[in-house]
Order: structure tokens, then C-alpha cells, then sequence
């Protein structure tokens, strides 16, 4: 996943380079837009307007899981990284790859992607030391304790992230 996620975000990033070396004055005029966006996405996620998050409704196919365990991880872990193919869990997905296409930084969108990735298998990594069927839900109760906190915590950073995109172009 945390490789995967560093692929995507190099991808989005070295996209929109391209694009903005194309057509250089389409960066300001996305930039303002995807703060529009952010902000209507940040009170999506503080539920005080209710949006589509962009995303598919794919799940991994049950046939991967039958192929082997290092099998198994790299398909699964490969496809959700990238964050485009599975179900998207919160708003701020989308408006990260599109920044990693505005900003047009490979670096950082392989950063950013890396990060992702990294934050996604959260769930894996701290079950790797379970070794009970019961740990494993109690572990899944935990974090699912968390859904709330974290879609708050999104709708703040999205809302920051919207007033710099468009306050910035007017900073000294």
C-alpha cells in the first residue's frame, strides 16, 4: 500500500507538470478551483453539507486472497494504494491527488502518495500482532472509534488547505 500510494502520487504529479508545462496559466485558475472544492469537502466532512465522495464502490476480489499470503498482500496491497480503484473512505483523497496534479511536484506527490499509503495500512500494520480471531475485532472496534475523530480532523485540514489555496495567490 505505502509503495503503491508513492507510485499514484508521482503519477498525479507528473501529469499535471506536463499540463502546466502545456498550458502554463491553468495552475492558478485550478489551484482557486480545488480550494472551492476543498472547502465544500471539508463541511461534507464536518456533516454539515452532505456531497458524493468521488471514488469506486470496487472491493478486492475474494479469488486474490486465495493465491497464497505474498500473493494476496502484494495484489491487495498494490490496488488500495493507489487509492483510485477501492472504496474511499474520506473526501480528502480525491482533493490530494488533485493537488499532487495542481502542484505538479513529483517529489512531494510521491511524498504525499507515500504517506497515504503509509496512514491506509494503519489497520494492517497494527494488527500484525494479533493472534487471536477475538484480538482482530477488538482491534477493528478500536479503529472504527476512530471514523468520527478522523472525518473532523479531515473536515479542518480540508478547510485550512481551501482558505490557503485561495488566500495564497494574494500573499506577499
Amino acid at each position: 500500500m505505502t509503495a503503491a500510494g508513492a507510485i499514484s502520487g508521482a503519477i498525479f504529479a507528473a501529469a499535471g507538470a506536463g499540463v502546466s508545462a502545456l498550458w502554463p496559466a491553468i495552475t492558478l485558475p485550478l489551484a482557486l478551483a480545488l480550494g472551492g472544492i476543498a472547502l465544500a469537502y471539508a463541511l461534507h466532512e464536518l456533516e454539515l453539507v452532505r456531497l458524493p465522495v468521488p471514488g469506486r464502490e470496487w472491493q478486492v476480489p475474494n479469488s486474490w486472497l486465495q493465491g497464497g499470503f505474498s500473493r494476496s498482500a502484494a495484489l491487495f496491497g498494490s490496488t488500495v494504494g493507489f487509492g483510485v480503484f477501492p472504496r474511499v473512505p474520506v473526501a480528502s483523497l480525491p482533493i490530494l491527488l488533485a493537488w499532487m496534479f495542481v502542484s505538479g511536484n513529483v517529489f512531494y506527490g510521491a511524498l504525499l502518495g507515500l504517506i497515504y499509503g503509509a496512514v491506509r495500512a494503519v489497520s494492517i500494520y497494527t494488527s500484525a500482532t494479533t493472534q487471536e480471531p477475538e484480538e482482530v475485532v477488538r482491534l477493528n472496534q478500536r479503529l472504527m472509534r476512530l471514523v468520527s475523530p478522523a472525518h473532523q480532523a479531515t473536515g479542518l485540514f480540508l478547510a485550512a488547505f481551501a482558505a490557503y489555496l485561495v488566500a495564497a495567490p494574494y500573499l506577499p
